[in-house]
């Protein structure tokens, strides 16, 4: 029996370190997903301080994914068959989840705001395109 709740969060540095290992070839992407499932695998219930710890863990479980050039339709964590991003689209992304960081450290509530009217608008362009595909 698992016992996911075991392990608090990972703090940012921690999360920020792996994530730097990855892009420096020092920590292979099948570990760096290993690491993060206890807490994106585990029963949703861990209380996470900071948002943007949660949101490395998602990026760094979801680094190993691959599609099987026999099957384009699937992806399939830790395969490595063809991977989905590339180190570069890593250390990109790592870029853009420091300045992300930054932006939260600056105004957390001004941060919250601005994700949520992301979210709003990424719903309402979704539902905008079904019911232009429903015509």
């Amino acid at each position: 029996m698992n016992d996911f709740n075991a392990l608090p969060p990972p703090s940012r540095e921690e999360v920020s370190a792996r994530w730097k290992s990855l892009v420096f070839g020092d920590l292979s992407r099948e570990a760096a997903h290993a690491w993060t499932v206890p807490w994106v695998e585990g029963p949703g219930d861990t209380d996470y301080p900071d948002p943007l710890v949660l949101t490395a863990l998602q990026f760094l479980h979801g680094f190993d994914l691959s599609v099987d050039p026999q099957h384009p339709g699937l992806v399939r964590h830790g395969q490595g068959i063809a991977w989905c991003r590339s180190i570069k689209d890593i250390s990109d992304e790592f870029s853009r989840w420091q300045a992300n960081c930054s932006v939260y450290d600056s105004d957390p509530q001004l941060w919250r705001q601005s994700m949520l009217k992301r979210a709003r608008s990424f719903i309402e362009a979704e539902r905008a395109s079904s019911r232009q595909d429903g015509e």
